[in-house]
């Protein structure tokens, strides 16, 4: 539906409480169906509106925010009518206090990346790229670009793989069949391994040594989760422009925008015998907490049985 307006910011303005209204008429219409205790946010812009459609909705109902990004929040992620926000970092429960929502209700539980997400037990890495047809001893490289292949992957499989080089390479394009067929037709010196979208993200970063990405929290969670250092290529203006800050600071990561830097960063990662990949290895320990998604699964079932228990009280 389009609003036309002589003045644009009347216009947005009229857009989005329009949009808002229908959003809310439609989570009303799923809580009426549904009747569930518990109502869970995991987008920003979604959580006022789930409040206003609960208070609407003929029944108290506990509501949990569990916020996404990592460091800079989006404001719409501050709920302060909420039961729980849920965060990832000491970064992000600040700015959740500082934005009225009461410490109490602020638990830093983690991000929640699936449980697969862990560092490869003795012996595993060898297993899994031996599954993969990969050379068992060869530093393995993941480049990955989200869900849809997302940014400059072709521009950096050439950077990496088009001389030999003593690194093998994991390519995974997802939804980009273009950007697949485009991988499988070049003349490389070091040929890929080269996935489309898949399901087993957790084997492939279990067999891998360095996730090369750009810096989306799901993807840097998931690799820190993994024990992988990260080469971060670049990341979306706004939210995700601090994670580059969150990954380098620490050691566990670093930043390479440009052309021909992902290459020569590599090179002095694996130089020495692979001396600094180990000391960033070392430094991704901690940075995500394990079983966090877990941690976070307890504490809304915890809440939905006291919303349970209260609502029968009531009745």
């Amino acid at each position: 539906m389009l609003y036309r307006s002589s003045n644009t910011r009347a216009g947005f303005a009229a857009a989005r409480s329009l949009f808002g209204r229908q959003v809310k008429n439609n989570l009303i219409e799923d809580l009426l169906q549904v009747d569930p205790d518990l109502v869970i946010s995991v987008h920003p812009l979604l959580n006022h509106v789930a409040h206003r459609a609960i208070r609407s909705s003929g029944r108290t109902r506990a509501q949990v925010t569990v916020v996404t990004d990592l460091v800079d929040l989006h404001r719409g992620w501050a709920c302060p009518q909420v039961d729980l926000v849920v965060v990832p970092t000491r970064e992000a429960r600040d700015q959740m206090i500082q934005r009225r929502v009461h410490s109490a209700r602020v638990a830093l539980l983690g991000m929640p990346v699936g449980l697969g997400f862990r560092p490869p037990g003795p012996g595993e890495k060898g297993s899994l790229r031996r599954q993969l047809g990969l050379d068992e001893q060869i530093p393995t490289i993941l480049v990955a670009g989200g869900g849809e292949g997302a940014g400059r992957i072709l521009t950096q499989v050439r950077e990496l793989a088009g001389d030999v080089h003593p690194w093998q390479l994991i390519v995974v394009c997802g939804r980009n069949r273009r950007l697949r067929e485009r991988l499988q037709g070049l003349e490389l010196g070091t040929r890929p391994l080269i996935k489309g979208f898949v399901d087993n993200m957790a084997e492939l970063m279990r067999a891998s040594d360095v996730v090369v990405t750009k810096a989306g929290p799901g993807a840097i969670c998931e690799a820190l989760a993994s024990g992988l250092p990260l080469l971060l290529t670049g990341y979306l203006p706004g939210q995700e422009t601090a994670n580059v800050g969150f990954v380098t600071s620490s050691g566990a990561g670093i930043y390479v925008p440009r052309s021909g830097q992902l290459r020569s960063a590599l090179e002095g990662m694996l130089q020495d015998r692979g001396a600094a990949l180990e000391r960033m290895v070392e430094k991704t320990a901690g940075m995500v907490r394990a079983g966090a998604a877990l941690d976070i699964a307890r504490r809304c079932l915890d809440l939905a049985l006291a919303q349970r228990a209260s609502g029968q009280t009531i009745r």
